[in-house]
């Protein structure tokens, strides 16, 4: 018989500001809280930070265009973007993954957030239309931490749904979410012989050998180190990412698809018959549930680049929607190179006083989902929820009773380009 000994530990954290999810949105939310003055926790399931964009090799931040000269999204994401260009690990739009694991653990470690790695949520008391405590798992066994606010950055909202939040999933028409991408990485190429590859031969041989979907019948790839390709050629459509059955295929199915691509490099392009693949922790999910707050953002609200008064930051991003059915991408920009704005009600959990979302997982529509989905702006998103939760803290008041000029003085203070500041 094993003592289980320390297993049975119940010890219980306490802190001001609880954040779940260390991707991008989280982190971002996590330091902006700890830098606004309380007492912040942060519980990630992986032992790094970063989520899709390290976990996930989802090496591309698309920003969305500048207003004229002026970049829209500011505050973290530039601090962000100007610590990867001091590891020279930013070109252009792409950043090494690995790297940024190393910037977002000093932005937290510098704020003095709290870490909890290897640490998965599992339940949340709810009492009086309150967050009480959350319950997650670690390797002594289950744990509890009790706050003041949440914020919920966890992507798929697993936070808000164990709160028993109302949520949304996938398209108004069937429920059917965005397709799945695995992203992965060949190494060791020759570059000098790459260079000399024929791609429209190459196309016309991928075509007939390589059976993916019919949206990824030709090769594309980017690079964000020398000698190293990356791929966003995977898809696996009509599957239900919350749906451990479905999501296990999708892994399976994805890694078979990277698989025949990796091979047929291996067979065909110059300077790739000695490469080595490395593939993502997880299979990318672009889309899964959508927490209701007390507003929902929507298509029209992006495209007519809406304004509004809680505005926690503002977005340029087109809507980007990958067909559920498979096939085909819808792409639509936000009228008259404007700007659309996210307003705090979206990230203001509907029916629970103390719990906000941040990132892919705030409320919209489904389409409206494709354009704030991007990073930098699920990055300004997180900064957003995670000032507005410390204010609640420090003020002792629900988050959506805060004066919304105090929060967006806040923001502003931070870095954060608002169209009131």
């Amino acid at each position: 018989m094993v003592d289980g000994g320390n297993l049975m530990d119940k010890k219980m954290f306490t802190t001001g500001v609880a954040v779940v999810g260390g991707g991008v949105a989280g982190v971002a939310a996590a330091v902006a809280a700890a830098r606004a003055g309380t007492v912040v926790y942060l519980i990630e399931r992986y032992g790094f930070l970063g989520g899709t964009a390290t976990g996930g090799l989802v090496a591309r931040f698309q920003p969305g265009p500048d207003v004229g000269k002026h970049p829209v999204i500011q505050g973290i994401y530039k601090e962000i973007c100007e610590r990867l260009g001091e590891y020279d690990a930013l070109h252009g739009s792409l950043f090494d993954p690995e790297m940024l694991k190393y910037v977002a653990l000093d932005l937290c470690e510098e704020a003095d957030v709290h870490l909890l790695l290897h640490s998965l949520v599992y339940g949340v008391d709810v009492k009086n239309g309150a967050v009480k405590a959350l319950r997650f798992y670690t390797k002594q066994g289950p744990r509890t931490l009790t706050a003041k606010t949440y914020v919920d950055a966890t992507g798929d909202g697993d936070v808000s749904a164990l709160s028993g939040a109302d949520f949304q999933v996938g398209r108004a028409s069937d429920g059917l979410q965005q397709p799945m991408t695995l992203v992965f990485q060949l190494g060791n190429i020759n570059m000098k012989s790459f260079k000399s590859a024929d791609w429209n031969h190459l196309n016309r041989v991928f075509e007939r050998e390589v059976k993916i979907l019919a949206s990824r019948r030709r090769i594309f790839f980017f690079t964000w180190r020398a000698g190293t390709l990356g791929f966003v050629m995977t898809h696996v459509a009509g599957l239900d990412s919350l749906d451990v059955e479905d999501i296990t295929r999708a892994e399976v199915d994805a890694r078979r698809q990277a698989l025949n691509i990796y091979q047929f490099f291996r067979r065909h392009v110059p300077g790739c018959e000695q490469c080595v693949m490395d593939t993502a922790a997880q299979i990318g999910i672009r889309e899964s549930r959508r927490v209701m707050g007390d507003y929902v953002l929507t298509r029209e609200d992006v495209l007519n680049a809406r304004k509004f008064e809680d505005s926690i930051g503002c977005s340029t991003s087109w809507i980007d929607v990958h067909n559920p059915d498979g096939r085909g991408v819808l792409h639509e920009l936000v009228v008259n190179d404007d700007w659309f704005e996210i307003p705090l009600r979206a990230v203001v959990v509907k029916g629970i006083k103390n719990l906000l979302v941040a990132g892919r997982c705030i409320s919209t529509t489904h389409e409206a989902q494709g354009a704030i989905r991007e990073m930098p702006t699920c990055i300004m998103i997180g900064q957003g929820a995670g000032t507005a939760a410390a204010l609640a803290v420090e003020r002792e008041t629900p988050v959506r009773d805060l004066k919304i000029k105090i929060l967006q003085k806040e923001l502003a203070s931070q870095g954060v380009w608002l169209r009131t500041s």
